[in-house]
């Protein structure tokens, strides 16, 4: 990191009761190739320790560091808050339970100076899911590189290939979009960001290098039911997405939306809880065929549909 001089990466640490997992995330920041950069943490109101080391790495100049007295759901307000202070052209988030390899902002540099674009707000690197040992890519097919806008909708009917730890984000259309949704959703506001972006976006840039690691082990969406209490908040992101979309672009992102929202009442129906809304907000003219099939498991009794889903697939 090198403060003497304008950031060209500002990275956005937010913070809630992750002391287990807070050193390895940082030594994976300081550990990088490309070393323009700053890392501004923002704590949400930690009671596990997780302040006090923050404070030891603010004091070694490593951090800049910033308290929330109260939490706000999702992290989003912290991401928010750490943005409005940040001072690089560029944005990148990191999770403070996860990790990146020495080359993440490497990547986004060299494909940002390579394509010198600047119509391109938004560069996403590949992310790899990561649960105990168990490390799974999750590298979207087909498109690379400069995207379309309908062939970045297009990734995103078919897999969340966009995640929090793995997106570069001008700083200054990040601020002029409103940023992340605070105070509306507990989960799935990043989602709806990422799609609002998208169809406002007529470029991005993808690259299949896995340069970030998720932990699916803390992701919390299922392991507090109160955040699958509502309809997925992709259901929502239609509505603020600009008129001119073509009509190719319109159903990639309805197809995206039916895709969260058949997610997030699979996860509803296992723990048995009411699936009607999710069902009713769906857009059956962008249903694909399996996204059909996830439908038609979600009518069947309990345990029907505990069988079929073994037969389904357990992901969209």
């Amino acid at each position: 990191m090198e403060y003497e001089r304008t950031p060209f990466f500002s990275v956005v640490v937010p913070v809630y009761n992750k002391a287990a997992y807070l050193e390895e995330a940082l030594e994976s920041l300081y550990a990088q190739h490309f070393t323009n950069f700053e890392i501004i943490a923002v704590d949400d109101g930690s009671v596990d320790g997780s302040w006090e080391l923050l404070e030891l790495h603010h004091r070694q100049g490593r951090i800049r560091l910033y308290r929330r007295d109260r939490p706000g759901p999702g992290g989003y307000a912290a991401r928010n808050h750490g943005a409005s202070l940040a001072r690089g052209q560029w944005l990148v988030f990191q999770d403070a339970d996860d990790w990146c390899s020495k080359d993440h902002l490497a990547e986004f540099n060299a494909n940002i100076r390579r394509s010198k674009d600047s119509s391109i707000k938004l560069y996403v690197n590949a992310y790899a899911k990561r649960r105990g040992d168990t490390v799974n890519s999750a590298i979207a097919l087909p498109h690379s590189g400069k995207l379309t806008r309908q062939q970045g909708l297009e990734l995103f009917s078919r897999s969340d290939y966009i995640h929090m730890n793995g997106a570069c984000i001008e700083r200054k259309f990040f601020q002029e979009s409103g940023g992340f949704p605070e105070g509306v959703y507990r989960r799935g506001g990043d989602v709806y960001y990422w799609l609002r972006t998208l169809a406002s976006l007529h470029s991005t840039h993808y690259s299949r290098k896995i340069t970030s690691h998720w932990n699916i082990d803390n992701c919390g969406i299922s392991n507090n039911l109160s955040n699958l209490v509502n309809t997925h908040p992709a259901r929502d992101s239609l509505d603020k997405m600009p008129h001119d979309l073509t009509w190719k672009e319109a159903y990639y992102a309805k197809k995206a939306i039916n895709r969260k929202l058949i997610s997030w009442a699979v996860e509803k129906k296992r723990h048995g809880m009411s699936i009607a809304e999710d069902i009713k907000s769906l857009h059956p003219g962008a249903l694909s065929l399996r996204q059909v099939l996830h439908c038609l498991t979600l009518v069947l009794p309990d345990n029907l549909f505990v069988h079929c889903r073994t037969l389904v697939g357990k992901t969209l």
